[in-house]
């Protein structure tokens, strides 16, 4: 199903998790999503997961300004396989993101290959 899929999802689950004060920052960060989705995401966690129906993501604030740090795992192999970390260096400067990894919400991604 690809990228359009499950993005309506996520970005449901990202506003109930942080509020529709921050929409803005949502879509973009989507769109910035978007350019690397096909061209780099989905071939790394086919190679690292397969096809599997649902993965588990989190994403929070990096360290560097505007930095968005996306961790992808397969939750069937939580303690054997590590996760797939991305690191979206155009998102918007002022994150509602969570600096500390351990605060971030886990959000599903279904059917996104």
């Amino acid at each position: 199903m690809g990228f359009f899929a499950w993005v309506g999802s996520l970005i449901d689950q990202l506003i109930e998790w942080l509020g529709r004060a921050v929409k803005a920052f949502i879509e973009a960060l989507v769109w910035g999503l978007q350019k690397l989705w096909e061209t780099v995401v989905v071939g790394v966690l086919i190679a690292a997961f397969g096809l599997v129906a649902t993965l588990y993501v989190i994403f929070y604030a990096g360290a560097i300004l505007g930095e968005t740090i996306m961790e992808i795992w397969d939750p069937r192999y939580y303690n054997t396989k590590p996760s797939q970390v991305f690191t979206l260096g155009q998102a918007p400067q002022n994150s509602p993101l969570p600096i500390n990894r351990s605060e971030a919400k886990t959000l599903t991604l279904e059917n996104w290959s």
